[in-house]
């Protein structure tokens, strides 16, 4: 058998390095390059294998045969460098011109490092109790936010005479993200149909909802900051978030919410995202993404989106968790919420949380759907042991994709036909009748709810 001899040292140097670079490239990729420090695409983990078993099978020929490599002169590499540089500065002025300039408002968006954004312009702010909250005074488009913070026009904090004030409280799916016009979100249209199609004059619908935010926060969001609006009605509307809040390492799930959330902290900026060429080439190939609220607030024990690559570094299941973890803080902040608008006088309407199971997200995952069914449970047995009004508004919302945006959010006619469902609800359980008996100016009919 014919001993291995080294024969010259420059192959058998370069061949060795590209060995170890097919190697580690993919972790050196993900380090480099990921924020989540994982690669989770078929295709990205396809092309980087492509790569990896070149540079291999390249390095183990320069090992074994040795071949003849004359390396580049000075002047070569030095005429090289500088061309890659003056290229990668030309294309790096254009990047940035085109970002600042050209770009549409939904690119800039999209492709600009977070720290170049002015404070005032985020959607959310940090908040002292509830880790963050809607800006006050935030405009974009037909989005804006009142001086307390909350998706509607300026109202007074004291609510005024004969004004029968609803307060919706929820997470994204109450705020509506995915709608633009806040005329068009769920809450205004409740409060446009109750005045202009049922007759009542003053009835105020405050958006309360908050995107992200869970029992918890909307626990703490109802006792400090709703309650000095002096509300007359409460309607609790939350459900994905609460599963999220369970997705976490089991020893981390407790009745704090510590496993998944954490105190606002500004997440670091990889120093290869201050060049504007490569994080739109990036970003563009879906390799890295720009900074959300989860980004400031989610604890590392949570395993849920966007970060369900740490549930493989954990193998663990979602629907293994989620039996782990049962809904019981779910309860309990309902609970909660509920003692607190009894002692205060306020009435309470729990409704179940409805979704499309047809968009391709995760709500079309049976791991996730467990998990609303198992909080939807919670809500009608909340309802049914505290003597509440209950909505069942999944068992009438159609799961039709021409009502939704996504799995989890309505388009602008989901949010008009999910107004008219809870305004048909409160009219025929007559919710509004005594207290706005001296505001009703006709006795319009019920309007026809559409079911599925």
């Amino acid at each position: 058998m014919k001993r291995f001899a080294i024969l010259r040292n420059r192959p058998v140097v370069w061949g060795a390095a590209l060995i170890a670079t097919g190697v580690l490239l993919r972790r050196l990729i993900e380090v480099a390059l990921v924020p989540d420090r994982q690669i989770t695409q078929p295709g990205y983990l396809a092309a980087i294998a492509a790569l990896q078993i070149l540079a291999i099978a390249a390095g183990a020929f320069l090992v074994i045969k040795q071949p003849a490599i004359r390396g580049p002169s000075r002047t070569e590499v030095l005429l090289l460098a500088s061309s890659a540089a003056l290229t990668f500065g030309v294309l790096e002025v254009g990047a940035r011109l085109w970002l600042n300039y050209l770009a549409t408002p939904e690119q800039y968006d999209r492709y600009v490092l977070y720290t170049s954004i002015e404070p005032e312009d985020y959607a959310w702010t940090p908040h002292h109790y509830l880790g963050y909250y809607p800006t006050p005074e935030y405009r974009k488009g037909l989005t804006s936010h009142n001086s307390l913070g909350y998706r509607n026009d300026e109202f007074p904090t004291a609510k005024p005479d004969g004004v029968y004030r609803i307060v919706v409280l929820g997470g994204s799916s109450t705020y509506d993200v995915r709608i633009e016009d806040n005329h068009q979100t769920f809450a205004a249209q409740l409060e446009e149909q109750l005045n202009d199609e049922y007759g009542f004059q003053k009835v105020e619908v405050i958006n309360a909802g908050v995107p992200g935010y869970s029992s918890w926060e909307m626990l703490i969001n109802f006792e400090f900051r709703v309650l000095d609006l002096e509300p007359d009605l409460v309607i609790v509307y939350e459900g994905t978030n609460d599963v999220h809040a369970r997705l976490v390492e089991p020893s981390a799930y407790r009745g704090d919410n510590s496993g998944r959330r954490r105190p606002w902290q500004t997440p670091p900026v990889p120093l290869w995202e201050n060049s504007a060429l490569l994080r739109i080439l990036s970003r563009l190939a879906n390799v890295t993404r720009q900074v959300s609220v989860d980004d400031f607030v989610s604890a590392p024990t949570f395993l849920s989106w966007p970060y369900e690559s740490r549930l493989s570094e954990s193998h663990r299941t979602p629907a293994g968790i989620l039996q782990e973890n049962p809904p019981r803080y779910f309860r309990r902040n309902l609970e909660a919420m509920m003692a607190i608008a009894d002692e205060r006088g306020v009435e309470v309407l729990l409704a179940t949380w409805a979704y499309s199971p047809y968009l391709g997200d995760y709500a079309s995952k049976p791991d996730y759907q467990q998990g609303f069914e198992e909080n939807n449970r919670v809500v009608r047995e909340v309802a049914m042991s505290h003597h509440l009004h209950l909505f069942d508004f999944a068992e009438v919302m159609p799961q039709d994709t021409k009502y939704w945006a996504d799995g989890r959010h309505s388009n602008e006619d989901g949010a008009a036909l999910k107004a008219s469902l809870f305004a048909e609800y409160l009219y025929s359980e007559g919710l509004l009748d005594e207290q706005l008996s001296s505001v009703r100016i006709v006795d319009a009919p019920r309007s026809q709810a559409r079911g599925k």
